[in-house]
């Protein structure tokens, strides 16, 4: 694994039963890039990006992240690695019980190794990051936004300040003021922190704003890998459906919307 590589993913197939969604899918990911995986409904996106931390064994290949293999690794070392990773689930996956403070202290609280006058000082930090409110502490999830959702979210994804982000879908269900808002935040956290990032969405101005680089699943195969511009000169069906029709057009080259 070259040094300046933070995921490689060497050969990875999965099955579930007779069900093929991936077959022999190699794939890489460099320090501070911002990859966007884009695929349509039952493409395996979601199962990829959780074998990147092992929440999923591929049935064949192995993932390498940090430059261990993940395929024969202990408990204590997994978990070594994943503290380095934070992420962001499609509908932020709040614990409905907990506060907004007590959600982002979770992760902090599971180290065993910080006293609770630190934590709170770092859930302070983490709220102030994604641009809230510090009243919201206190809030529980039912009490909040689509929007704020999102930012808590995030600010539990970012506690442990990790080197490597990933985020499902983070604009879904976002009003395009709040998606534009997410995305300028999280362009200003990738320039202060530098992680490197792997993103599920099919939103195209997401795509366009926020991604380096391009990785295209269908067919069970990785169809397409590199910039934007890159990966639109595909003539699989699915890149020129999804990504050079009009309305895509519109939106990656001229920068406006569908409508505009």
């Amino acid at each position: 694994m070259e040094p300046d590589v933070v995921v490689e993913m060497h050969g990875i197939s999965t099955r579930f039963g007779d069900m093929v969604v991936h077959d022999n899918i190699d794939l890489q990911l460099r320090r501070g890039e911002r990859l966007g995986l884009l695929g349509g409904s039952g493409s395996g996106k979601t199962v990829l990006m959780r074998e990147m931390i092992r929440l999923h064994r591929p049935s064949s290949g192995y993932v390498e992240i940090f430059g261990e293999r993940l395929d024969d690794i202990s408990a204590p070392d997994l978990q070594r690695l994943r503290n380095r990773c934070g992420v962001l689930f499609q509908q932020g996956a709040l614990f409905s019980d907990l506060s907004v403070y007590d959600n982002i202290a979770l992760p902090l609280r599971e180290l065993n190794e910080l006293s609770e006058v630190l934590i709170a000082e770092l859930v302070w930090m983490k709220i102030k990051m994604v641009g809230l409110e510090l009243e919201v502490a206190e809030l529980r999830p039912s009490e909040l936004s689509g929007g704020m959702i999102k930012r808590v979210g995030l600010a539990r994804a970012l506690a442990l300040e990790p080197e490597l982000l990933f985020l499902d879908e983070p604009t879904s269900g976002l009003d395009p003021v709040s998606s534009e808002r997410f995305v300028d935040l999280l362009q200003s956290l990738h320039r202060d922190l530098a992680f490197s990032m792997v993103m599920i969405t099919h939103d195209l101005h997401t795509l366009r704003d926020l991604c380096d680089t391009v990785a295209v699943l269908a067919d069970r195969k990785l169809v397409a890998h590199g910039s934007l511009a890159q990966v639109r000169q595909s003539d699989h069906p699915f890149v020129q459906d999804m990504l050079c029709g009009r309305r895509a057009a519109r939106v990656l080259d001229t920068g406006t919307d569908a409508d505009g």
